[in-house]
């Protein structure tokens, strides 16, 4: 019967040529990263302009909002605190977190840095972490306010926080 060969569906046979001119299959093109590239490019030219770092300043806050709201849900509403909120988003971004007691008052270490690579080369690591925590903070508490007492990225070795 001449019609009953089987006839390679589509995807095989453009796999088959490709591979023919050198292409594997491990190499990927996904749509996404199309996104990914034009949001790069529009963070650049949105960090370079005269109003660049209030907006990234101001989405960073925007964004330490929703985080605060979404973590405070994780820690059961009313009673998580904003350091405890604070330290769940380190742990759970891999990042070493300690709340601890100093002279009778809550205070959280960072050891490490959980803005270092967040819009590397944009903004610095500093902005993000003050806007962030500053919204994740209010989240929680719109008359609480985050203090750093400590920063890495001025020299100690950790970062310090107590909300005031």
């Amino acid at each position: 019967m001449g019609g009953d060969y089987h006839k390679p569906d589509r995807y095989s046979a453009f796999a088959r040529n490709w591979k023919l001119i050198g292409i594997t299959s491990r190499k990927k093109w996904q749509k996404s990263s199309i996104q990914d590239k034009v949001l790069w490019r529009v963070l650049e030219r949105i960090s370079k302009s005269e109003q660049g770092d209030a907006i990234i300043r101001h989405a960073c806050y925007e964004a330490g909002l929703l985080d605060g709201e979404m973590l405070q849900s994780e820690l059961g509403g009313a009673t998580a605190t904003p350091l405890a909120t604070i330290e769940l988003m380190c742990l759970l971004s891999g990042t070493h977190a300690e709340l601890r007691k100093i002279n009778g008052d809550p205070v959280l270490r960072l050891i490490d840095c959980p803005y270092s690579d967040v819009l590397a080369g944009l903004c610095s690591p500093n902005t993000i972490c003050e806007c962030h925590l500053a919204g994740t903070v209010h989240a929680i508490d719109r008359k609480s306010a985050i203090n750093r007492r400590k920063k890495m990225c001025t020299g100690d070795p950790y970062c310090e926080f107590v909300i005031e």
